[in-house]
Order: C-alpha cells, then sequence, then structure tokens
C-alpha cells in the first residue's frame, strides 16, 4: 500500500541527498588528493628507495658468497698442486713454517692460514701471528652456532671442529653472513701427494663490498621521507581548504532549505499531536475494552465455584463457564487487532499465500466466533457458491478480515440481518459482507479506514479493525469499498485474486466460457 509523503519529509530527504552529495565530493577530492601522493611516492620509491638496496644485497649476497667460496677452493686446489711439484724436488719434508711462507706468499686476499693434521690447528695470520688464533676461535664460534643450528649442512655435526675431522680429507667450505662475513675453505695435501695434511684459508669481513650500498640506501630512504613529508603537508593543506568549502556550501544549502521546511513542519508536528492525542484515547479505550471481559470473567467464575460448592445445578455451571469462554476469546479478539495494527506499523507482517477455499474458511469463522459476537440476536445469511473458485490467499490473515468485518456487523445491528455473499468472474472472487444496522455517518464515513478512528457515535471498540482489514485487503492485491446510510445499514465489498491454477482452468474451459457469454 503507497503511503503518501508529507512536504517535510520530502525536503528533509533532499537535505540527507544534499549531504551525502557533499561527503561523496569530499570522498572523491580527498580519493583524487592521496591518488596523486601516491603517485609521487611510487616515483620516489622507485628513484631513493633504501629498502630496494637492501634487498638487492639480501639477494646478491649467497651468490657472491658462493662465487667468493669457490674462487677461494680453486685457489688452494693451485696451491696444493705447486707444493706436490715441491715435495717431489725436495730431498726433505716440508715444514709448517715452509708452508706458511708459501700461503703467505701465493695468498694476499685472505686474513688467516691454517693446517690441520687431525690433532692440532695451527692458524697462522698472512702478515703477523699476533691474531691469527683470535681471529681462528672468532669465526670457529660463528660456524659452531650455525653447526648447532643446522646440523644437516655440516655432516650431522654439531660443531666445526667436529666436521673438519670428518671432512679433512676433501676439499670443503663455507660461509657466514653474520657480523662482518666468514668464508673458510680447505684441501688436503693427500689430494696432490702422499701426506696427509689439511690446509685452508680463512676470509673475514666478506661483507665489506654491501656498507657503501647499505649507507646509499640510508641516504637515498632519508631524502625520500622528506620529500614524502612535503607532498603530505602540501596535499593536506589542500585537502583542509576543499573540506572547508563543501562544508560552507553544505550550511548554506541547509540554511535554504530549512527556511522553505518551516511551516511544514509546524503543521507535520500539529498532526503528530493529533496522532499521539489518538494513541492515547485509544490505550485508554483499550483497557477499558480489555477490562469489560476480564470483570465478567471474574464474576462468572465465582459464581460458578459458589454453584459447585452449593450443589448447583451442572447446566447452571456449564452456561457459566460457556459465557467465561465467550469472553475470554472476546478479548483475544482485542488482543489480536492490537498485535495486528503493531506488526503493520513495524513492517513485519508477512503473507504467506497459498490457493484457499473460500467457502470453508468463512464457515469456520462463523461457527467459531458467531456464537461469541453475536449478543444482539442477529441473524446469519451465506450466499457462497459451492462451486466458487479458490482464491490466492493468506488464510489466516483473511480469517481476521472476516471476523473484523462480522464483529463490526454484529455490534451495530440489533435484531437484524447479516448477509455474507461471494461470487467470482474471470480473475477475481468479490465478497460482500452488509448488515441492517445503524450505518454510519457522513461525517465519519471519510476516516474510518484510520488507525484508532472509532467515531463520534461509537462507544466501544479499538478503532483498529477497519484499518487492519484494509491492509491485509490490498496486500493480497485487492480492493475494498463501503456503502452506508445511516439508520438503514453498511456494506463492506472487497476483492481477492483467484488462484493461478484457477484462472488457467478456467481459460482452458470453453463450456464455462460459453456459459459465460
Amino acid at each position: 500500500m503507497e503511503k503518501e509523503i508529507s512536504p517535510s519529509r520530502s525536503l528533509r530527504r533532499k537535505l540527507l541527498i544534499a549531504l551525502i552529495s557533499c561527503l561523496i565530493a569530499v570522498l572523491g577530492i580527498c580519493t583524487v588528493i592521496f591518488n596523486m601522493i601516491y603517485q609521487q611516492a611510487s616515483v620516489n620509491v622507485n628513484l631513493y628507495s633504501g629498502a630496494l638496496a637492501g634487498q638487492t644485497v639480501t639477494a646478491v649476497s649467497d651468490a657472491y658468497y658462493q662465487q667468493f667460496l669457490s674462487a677461494q677452493q680453486q685457489y688452494l686446489q693451485d696451491f696444493g698442486r705447486e707444493i706436490s711439484l715441491l715435495y717431489q724436488n725436495a730431498d726433505t719434508d716440508i715444514s709448517y713454517d715452509d708452508l706458511r711462507d708459501h700461503a703467505q706468499a701465493y695468498f694476499r686476499s685472505a686474513d688467516a692460514f691454517f693446517l690441520y693434521d687431525g690433532t692440532v690447528l695451527c692458524s697462522y695470520e698472512m702478515e703477523t701471528d699476533a691474531i691469527a688464533d683470535a681471529v681462528m676461535q672468532e669465526a670457529t664460534a660463528v660456524f659452531d652456532l650455525k653447526a648447532a643450528e643446522s646440523p644437516e649442512s655440516y655432516g650431522n655435526q654439531s660443531d666445526f671442529s667436529g666436521w673438519l675431522n670428518v671432512c679433512m680429507n676433501q676439499p670443503c667450505g663455507a660461509y657466514a653472513k653474520e657480523g662482518a662475513g666468514f668464508v673458510i675453505a680447505w684441501d688436503n695435501l693427500c689430494n696432490y701427494s702422499g701426506r696427509n695434511l689439511c690446509f685452508g684459508l680463512l676470509t673475514l669481513n666478506v661483507n665489506g663490498w654491501a656498507e657503501p650500498v647499505r649507507n646509499s640506501a640510508d641516504e637515498q630512504t632519508e631524502t625520500l621521507l622528506n620529500n614524502m613529508d612535503s607532498l603530505f603537508r602540501k596535499y593536506m593543506y589542500m585537502m583542509i581548504v576543499s573540506v572547508i568549502c563543501v562544508f560552507a556550501l553544505f550550511l548554506l544549502i541547509s540554511a535554504i532549505l530549512s527556511k522553505k521546511i518551516a511551516d511544514p513542519v509546524v503543521s507535520e508536528h500539529a498532526m503528530l499531536v493529533q496522532v499521539n492525542e489518538m494513541k492515547t484515547t485509544f490505550l485508554s479505550d483499550a483497557s477499558h475494552e480489555l477490562k469489560t471481559p476480564l470483570a465478567a470473567m471474574s464474576g462468572y467464575a465465582q459464581d460458578a465455584e459458589l454453584d459447585l460448592m452449593n450443589g448447583g445445578e451442572q447446566s447452571t455451571v456449564q452456561n457459566k463457564l460457556r459465557r467465561i469462554s465467550s469472553e475470554a476469546n472476546r478479548m483475544a479478539l482485542m488482543v489480536t487487532q492490537i498485535l495486528d495494527a503493531t506488526r503493520i506499523e513495524e513492517g513485519r507482517m508477512v503473507l504467506e499465500k497459498a490457493p484457499c477455499d473460500l467457502d470453508a474458511l468463512v464457515r469456520k469463522t462463523v461457527e467459531t466466533y458467531f456464537a461469541v459476537l453475536n449478543k444482539n440476536n442477529n441473524r446469519l445469511i451465506l450466499r457462497i457458491p459451492i462451486d466458487l473458485p479458490k482464491v490466492d490467499a493468506d488464510s489466516t490473515r483473511l480469517q481476521r478480515v472476516f471476523v473484523n468485518l462480522i464483529s463490526n456487523a454484529l455490534k451495530h445491528t440489533k435484531n437484524g440481518t447479516v448477509l455474507i455473499k461471494a461470487e467470482a468472474d474471470d480473475k477475481t472472487v468479490t465478497v460482500t459482507v452488509k448488515d441492517t444496522g445503524s450505518g454510519i455517518s457522513p461525517e465519519d464515513l471519510p476516516h474510518i479506514w484510520e488507525r484508532y478512528y472509532k467515531g463520534k457515535h461509537s462507544e466501544t471498540g479499538t478503532g483498529l479493525g477497519l484499518f487492519i482489514v484494509r491492509f491485509i485487503v490490498e496486500s493480497h492485491g485487492g480492493t475494498i469499498n463501503v456503502e452506508s446510510e445511516q439508520g438503514k445499514g453498511t456494506a463492506f465489498t472487497f476483492t481477492l485474486p483467484l488462484a493461478a491454477k484457477q484462472i488457467a482452468d478456467s481459460c482452458d474451459n470453453p463450456i464455462e466460457q460459453i456459459l459465460r457469454q
């Protein structure tokens, strides 16, 4: 059901749209600004990033160390061949000192030369003997730590000495990038002559080549940060100015629109006050309506209790219990109306449509509620064809429609007649609930569909019944109308769509089409 939008609400929506537009504009401006910052930052990163240099050092270092180790091993092989020639031409065995002297002349890039016969490790510094042992101890400690962390890389040995003992007869070596960097390599004279003696080289400060790269990266990183800080400040100032301008524009629009909505807001406020008064009246009336059946139920219950204590007749007690049941059903109807109205206001009333037999639904409703609602000695007439097609409806909600219409008819009719009839055409079923009661006054007739409206001449009810009826009928895709003449009665007529299968069967039945024509 479509609702009419008040002018003030429409203008408030325009204000909201204006606010959203302003926020979108701010967001767009910020996006553009920060995109510019990002683009400029990308250029600076590509030009001056120290991190890129660090990544380069990391990526190249392994290849550099491996190449350096291979070069050291090649030098050791050449040295071993040269010493083997000396062994062949010499009359006496070459001493450790002779080997050290040859190594000092042969190796110029290494920091220490060592010899190991399987028992004693002798270390020689290439220039002096003062720090050779300290250099070997420092390097050994580093390789001991690496061997403990990854024994599989060092012949499953947990320290350097064990690894050297296992591998002293074969060319071997390793490197460590920790600290200044270490590269160690060795070979054995047994691979070139008959003497079993391990000889090797230790090189320190292998990472010296990387330090200038890191220093340059630090300088470039500092330059990048300075540039980024300058750009960020500049664009932040631009963004602040843009936000201030947009906000000022929004204030201007709000001021203009607020002048236009002043009168509608006052009008809507008066309407809200009226609705609030109607709600207050409704709550008072609903409380009174609920108290009446409660008082009756309490009275009949006390009388029934006394009759049972005094040995009263069973028929009398049964009659009072029926009255209690009748009043409970009447109270349940009022509570259901209030709950239905609440669901409608909150948008929680959901229809579960299915093919519905209208004749069976009406008869079930009459059997359940007619005796409860009929207090004025009225007669009920049903004129519903047996072959009436099924309608597409929620049977539970549709029953509320009949209960409310029948309740209104019986309430305003005394010693009269209530007629319920139905007829079908190609697509819809038309239902009429007509009474011979007091009718509706012309001044009340335009307002009967409003919430909480009871009419000026009505003393009972909650004013919700017809509001609920109209909502349910229109939610089913139907329409509802009323015709009334004061003092002669009222007729409510509403339509409901046929079930899809019923429409298809009607179109496929040529005999029925001929009869209708």
